[in-house]
């Protein structure tokens, strides 16, 4: 009875200090950053094929969408975004195999930028370039943007014609 009494208290004790360092919560951060890129990644394409069906199911064939500039252009959104994001995902994925030879390429020198990059008071992208950083930032808003606008081009036409 005791023993469930003292499990009770432990439990409800809310602990002060989730994280025993700040590079702790900083490798949490990072994994939660990247497990919701994943996720946003994912949800995008699929939220962009099914806003590409809707606009075949509701509107039937090609000359009702050629004539319904909404669909058209909701169609040329979910497309352009469809092509955009493969092409940012090509350029990432060469981008970060280049920073991996040139780390693979000479460890001294990839250890002596660790430690620049550790002796700044600022924050740096390291080991990825501030290019890499910027260009995953921009996939990011398409990402969230692009499906956003074909999805309210699409609901338009279906009132406007």
């Amino acid at each position: 009875m005791v023993e469930a009494q003292d499990d009770k208290k432990l439990m409800s004790t809310p602990n002060p200090r989730r994280f025993s360092s700040s590079g702790e919560a900083v490798k949490e951060l990072q994994e939660g950053f990247n497990d919701w890129s994943s996720i946003l990644t994912k949800h995008s394409i699929e939220a962009t094929l099914a806003i590409i069906a809707a606009n075949w199911a509701v509107h039937g064939n090609k000359e009702i969408i050629l004539n319904n500039v909404w669909s058209k252009w909701s169609l040329t959104v979910a497309i352009g975004f469809l092509g955009l994001n493969l092409l940012a995902s090509g350029w990432i994925t060469l981008l970060l195999n280049q920073r991996l030879r040139y780390a693979d390429d000479d460890h001294n020198r990839w250890e002596d930028d660790f430690q620049k990059a550790g002796k700044k008071n600022k924050s740096t992208p390291w080991p990825y370039t501030n290019f890499i950083q910027r260009l995953g930032s921009v996939t990011r808003f398409l990402k969230v943007t692009f499906p956003i606008i074909a999805a309210i081009l699409f609901i338009v036409s279906l009132f406007i014609k």
